[in-house]
């Protein structure tokens, strides 16, 4: 979830660790370099807060 939207990527993504780019009007998925996704925002509010969640992203 980013900015309490899902955004599905289908099996063949599961388990890859992704960049997503927040932009003014859509969300942009990239691995590495490879753009794998754009998906359009449904919220147009600005983000004020990030929190990440995930493998290694939590101190133990």
């Amino acid at each position: 979830m980013v900015a309490r939207q899902a955004l599905k990527l289908g099996p063949r993504h599961a388990g890859k660790l992704v960049t997503v780019v927040i932009e003014d009007t859509h969300f942009r998925i990239l691995h590495g370099e490879e753009e794998i996704a754009i998906k359009p925002r449904k919220d147009l509010t600005p983000v004020t807060r990030l929190y990440v969640r995930g493998k290694d992203t939590q101190p133990s």
